[in-house]
């Protein structure tokens, strides 16, 4: 991915990305690709179903936000990157972004707990294609002067059905159709293709908001259930459900460490002391 001219080359200054071009980062702990934006398992169209089984040949992004969240060292959702990491983009309009934030803000309010809004963000990256543009390191959306009044409507959420935010990039898409053909002969920049970057939040135990829901207590990172009650765990580059029993062997774990170097510290101590009473009680009459 390109950044712009004196732009830190870190990823999280990134401006664009250029499509077709491979990404420097591969699937692993903590960065996943996608090529679709069905955030929930209820999106998933009714082809991605294997007739007579629930096997999906299409995964929801749901389980790895989940997984991410549930390992506690966060990780990026990348929604328009193929699984080999070329970047492709999707085509939205601001009120599909409008969208996507509303469906994930519904999503993260669907898991058992809740996740916390400070815990995740959402970056519209767009892709371009022309040089000019990557000169630029600007996107233009498609439209400007969006009505506000109409960006407020409900979005249909929780199907794989067109919300009416669809159905207007669709009318849009095929009015434009001669439009773009035409500003392309003179070079222009239409497409409104992102790369969406879903970022879940390394669990932070300082952070006050994290510190205030488990009030007198120890602060691990929760363990979240998504939308269909699973609990799934990053592994390198794959996604595993736990069971029960590996959940409450991993909080053990947890609670193991968190206490750790307060053990050790009681323990040095109690042997200093048990030193120390030692040498008083063996000490002769002439050292008293």
């Amino acid at each position: 991915m390109a950044t712009g001219s004196g732009e830190s080359k870190t990823r999280s200054k990134k401006l664009f990305y250029i499509r077709d071009s491979v990404v420097d980062v591969e699937e692993d702990f903590n960065h996943e690709f996608k090529g679709h934006r069905n955030l929930a398992v209820e999106e998933l169209p009714s082809w991605c179903y294997q007739p007579g089984s629930e096997r999906r040949s299409r995964r929801a992004i749901s389980r790895a936000l989940n997984a991410f969240l549930n390992t506690g060292k966060g990780g990026t959702v990348y929604l328009g990157i193929t699984d080999d990491g070329r970047v492709k983009g999707i085509r939205l309009t601001q009120y599909q972004k409008d969208h996507v934030v509303t469906g994930m803000v519904d999503l993260m309010g669907r898991y058992n707990p809740p996740v916390a809004r400070h815990r995740w963000k959402i970056k519209f990256v767009p892709v371009v294609t022309l040089r000019d543009e990557i000169e630029a390191g600007k996107a233009a959306d498609v439209r400007e002067g969006l009505d506000e009044d109409t960006r407020q409507r409900p979005h249909l959420l929780r199907t794989p059905d067109y919300c009416w935010c669809d159905k207007d990039a669709l009318a849009q898409f095929n009015m434009n159709i001669l439009l773009e053909f035409l500003l392309s002969l003179h070079r222009v920049f239409v497409a409104p293709d992102y790369v969406v970057e879903i970022t879940v939040l390394p669990f932070d135990a300082s952070n006050s908001e994290n510190k205030a829901a488990h009030p007198g207590g120890v602060v691990l990172y929760p363990i979240h259930e998504d939308e269909e009650g699973h609990a799934y765990f990053r592994r390198q580059a794959c996604i595993y459900a736990y069971t029960m029993q590996e959940i409450k062997e991993l909080t053990v774990q947890q609670v193991r460490e968190h206490y750790q170097p307060t053990v050790d510290s009681l323990r040095e101590r109690l042997y200093a002391l048990r030193s120390q009473g030692l040498h008083q009680k063996y000490r002769s009459p002439d050292q008293m």
